[in-house]
């Protein structure tokens, strides 16, 4: 099983926003989400972060020039995309969660700007989650 498990990069802590989006390798996705908090004093709050997933990494930054990410995890363990009708406000209309197959890690929860966007990112997320899936 470890064998396996390298096969998931671990994010770079590091990196700017511009400096990733220009790696070898490519980034499956970049743009503009609302995330939730994960502290207990900012869950009510979904500040707008730059999203970035690169090599099955997901990195969020304050802007897409910043100089280091916020935040950045794996998507390894991570097993299901889906919409998170639960956080729908009159400010986060579509958001969306990704869950690790363990209840122990964090279910990471972001909000799209329109429905399509929302898919859009959902598709990707799912492809890149399945696309390691598929090899076992």
């Amino acid at each position: 099983m470890a064998a396996e498990e390298t096969h998931w990069p671990v994010p770079m802590k590091a990196i700017g926003a511009q400096n990733l989006l220009t790696m070898p390798g490519g980034v499956a996705k970049a743009g503009y989400l609302h995330k939730k908090g994960g502290t207990q004093l900012q869950l009510l709050k979904w500040p707008l972060r730059f999203v970035i997933i690169h090599k099955r990494c997901v990195y969020y930054f304050k802007s897409s020039t910043s100089a280091s990410p916020q935040g950045a995890f794996s998507l390894s363990g991570y097993n299901r995309v889906m919409r998170a009708a639960e956080e729908t406000t009159s400010n986060n209309v579509f958001p969306f969660k990704i869950i690790h197959i363990s209840k122990k890690h964090r279910t990471w929860f972001f909000s799209a700007s329109s429905e399509d966007e929302r898919k859009s990112w959902m598709a990707l997320l799912r492809r890149e989650i399945g696309h390691f899936h598929e090899k076992k």
